[in-house]
């Protein structure tokens, strides 16, 4: 059995993926951005800075990983324009260190990427596309996967929008949409902005599964159906019995943003499943109901 290494396990994807973990009763080093007291999902929770090699390494050789799932980043994209140091610092310097560490220890890498890489001119993204990123956080998340690409037993997964109800105590868009469902209070969502959503459940198998094989290169993951953010909306309020109409079309254009935001950066996956077609692959209403969503929850 491997002895697996998850680095942002505090976080959205994080949790799906210890969660995982502890359903298949794997051994599991759990790296976050601070302490937290109580265990994980079984997995105490150990703070590590990524932006401290030093620091790093020393947890990293503690660990004895044979596969790191590497899903920790400086992520939100306003702080990333905010700080563009840190943010190079952690999501460049820090995958870095690790990629050197894997490859010292010939470890397995599997690097959470992103489908900002792209500037979103036409969508349908593959793998041999060249990435043109509009964010600081993009750019970093682009610039890292070189140093993954140039190991051994390296990986890039670029990642597509994840959906489904936190399991960390953060609340991320997701929530935000239910609770405008259940409060009936309006939410404005961009009916020009296209995406290939994918639920957190199927990125943690699909991470997994990579995770235990040797393909090497990059892998485009995100889901079957091509939706824009309104769509979304829709589809979720219908699929839990809500009112649809609490979300209001909205424009790109019209929403200020310090930077400019990809209009459709949607993912062929083609690759993905020729390569791991044992991995399930729901469509929007099937992910929501294996999420534990079959209607809509009650307010409190």
């Amino acid at each position: 059995m491997h002895r697996f290494l998850v680095t942002g396990a505090s976080g959205q994807l994080g949790a799906y993926l210890l969660r995982e973990l502890q359903r298949r009763g794997a051994i599991a080093t759990a790296w976050c951005r601070t302490s937290r007291e109580a265990p994980f999902f079984g997995y105490d929770l150990q703070p590590v800075d990524l932006a401290r090699a030093d620091e790093v390494a020393a947890a990293f050789r503690a660990a004895r990983p044979d596969a790191v799932i590497h899903a920790g980043a400086f992520s939100r994209i306003d702080e990333c324009y905010r700080d563009p140091t840190a943010a190079h610092r952690v999501n460049i310097g820090g995958t870095e260190t690790l990629a050197r560490l894997c490859d010292e220890a010939r470890c397995r890498l599997v690097y959470v990427s992103t489908d900002l890489v792209f500037d979103g001119r036409r969508g349908g993204y593959q793998e041999q596309d060249v990435p043109a990123p509009l964010s600081v956080y993009g750019t970093t998340k682009a610039a890292a996967e070189h140093s993954v690409l140039a190991i051994e037993r390296g990986v890039v997964v670029r990642i597509s929008l994840l959906f489904g109800p936190s399991l960390s105590g953060r609340v991320g868009f997701f929530n935000a949409q239910l609770q405008s469902l259940i409060a009936r209070t309006p939410m404005p969502l961009f009916e020009d902005e296209w995406r290939t959503p994918l639920s957190l459940s199927t990125a943690a198998d699909g991470l997994l599964a990579i995770a235990e094989t040797d393909f090497r290169g990059i892998l485009h993951l995100g889901g079957p159906e091509r939706m824009s953010r309104w769509e979304m909306g829709v589809r979720l309020a219908t699929a839990l019995g809500g009112d649809a109409s609490v979300f209001r079309c909205a424009k790109q254009v019209d929403v200020f943003a310090p930077e400019p935001r990809p209009r459709d950066v949607s993912f062929d996956c083609r690759l993905f499943r020729r390569e791991f077609p044992q991995v399930p692959w729901p469509c929007w209403e099937e992910a929501l109901k294996i999420l534990g969503l079959h209607r809509l929850p009650t307010a409190g």
